[in-house]
């Protein structure tokens, strides 16, 4: 399994969440895929680019399998990396080179002289780490409620909200007294800390998804800088690496 790759250039996007009752994200991703295709960029879908946990069997086996074919039709011209998440964990089972689509743990990728890690950062989810029955119990209650009615299902952020902000002090993390004044204040301390860490090791980006917030924040007294393209449920965003420079745009596909 190969996680060190050298790529001029790439595009970014994570948590699509297709099959989710609640995203309806595979045709705009669809699209993102033929664009690439069409102008010579390899793609990295940051984990949770498909929902298991939040989705139907009827649903997922339509999603999916279309899903897959046009992984399949564009992996004939360019490389799609998949890095695994927290919702579709189950494809650890695969990961490898699967028919042009490389299944990976993480992506440590040099473009244009930069070291870019990317990762789908579920792992520096600290309610996650020390809770990892209940955060799966709790996304599915949540998908039963908006199925119940679709509006119920604004409630998941509200409680990301809460989790990050105020169970940090709760579970002894930083206090958000010591938090940078140039962090969002809605994510956790402990993405922080990973992603000053992972600078700290040499990489000149840092990229994340799970948070599902969209944003670009120095690191390492802007030496290096964490990239989070967002999530697909509201206001999707990509993230492009073109020799090494790195922004983040919005996807009006």
């Amino acid at each position: 399994m190969i996680t060190d790759v050298r790529e001029s250039r790439m595009l970014v996007v994570s948590d699509t969440h297709i099959g989710n009752h609640f995203c309806n994200a595979r045709p705009a991703l669809i699209r993102l895929l033929s664009y690439a295709r069409d102008n010579g960029y390899n793609v990295c879908i940051n984990g949770d680019g498909i929902d298991v946990l939040q989705t139907s069997v009827r649903r997922m086996s339509i999603e999916a399998t279309s899903l897959l074919t046009e992984f399949r039709r564009a992996a004939a011209d360019i490389t799609i990396y998949y890095t695994v998440g927290n919702h579709d964990i189950i494809l650890e089972h695969c990961l490898g080179d699967w028919g042009g689509v490389r299944f990976v743990p993480f992506l440590n990728v040099v473009s244009g002289g930069k070291r870019i890690r990317i990762e789908h950062g579920h792992l520096y989810d600290q309610f996650l780490m020390k809770h990892p029955d209940l955060q799966p119990e709790l996304t599915r209650f949540i998908g039963f409620c908006a199925r119940l009615h679709p509006k119920l299902y604004s409630l998941d952020e509200p409680i990301k909200r809460l989790r990050h902000r105020y169970l940090a002090r709760w579970l002894g993390w930083r206090r958000r007294g010591d938090r940078p004044a140039h962090w969002p204040e809605d994510e956790s301390p402990s993405f922080m800390e990973a992603a000053e860490e992972l600078s700290r090791r040499g990489f000149d980006v840092v990229i994340f998804g799970h948070t599902h917030h969209a944003g670009v924040v120095p690191l390492n007294d802007a030496r290096a800088s964490y990239v989070n393209p967002g999530s697909w449920f509201h206001a999707p965003h990509y993230i492009e690496i073109d020799e090494g420079a790195v922004s983040l745009k919005p996807w009006h596909g």
